[in-house]
């Protein structure tokens, strides 16, 4: 949002667009009759896809790894024979940088593989807990 400037008289142009009439924001209440948000068609995933997205992570790191980490000794090796040039110190920063970089994208994709992991289990366990329920009501009748 913008702030109205002093002495401007409030002559600032909006942060944002108006709307053109009869369209919706997304801050508009729903229209009567239709379906909270949220309900819809039944969410499915089938068995094991969870699984196998964090395993494709997985081989995506280990891909990732190899290639990435082997700039460190040729980099360093150059460094190590232009000492007293600016490009040594140039060669020793870019690796710095680079080092920094590879180890934040090798930690996304551990999270990554982790989270979908997680998904995972949640995902069967509430399946399995609702099923349990049910199954109990189920015997009632």
């Amino acid at each position: 949002m913008s702030k109205e400037a002093a002495g401007k008289g409030g002559d600032e142009p909006l942060p944002y667009l108006p709307l053109p009439p009869g369209a919706r924001g997304p801050l508009d209440p729903p229209l009567l009759g239709a379906a909270p948000p949220g309900i819809g068609p039944r969410l499915a995933i089938a068995e094991g896809v969870l699984k196998k997205a964090a395993g494709v992570a997985d081989e995506v790191f280990d891909a990732f790894h190899g290639p990435a980490t082997a700039v460190h000794a040729p980099a360093t090796k150059a460094a190590r024979e232009l000492a007293g040039w600016d490009s040594s110190e140039a060669l020793k920063t870019s690796l710095k940088n680079w080092e920094q970089q590879v180890k934040a994208a090798e930690g996304w994709l551990t999270r990554i593989a982790e989270s979908l992991r997680g998904a995972s289990h949640t995902y069967t366990g509430t399946d399995q807990g609702i099923e349990q329920q049910f199954s109990a009501l189920r015997g009632l009748k």
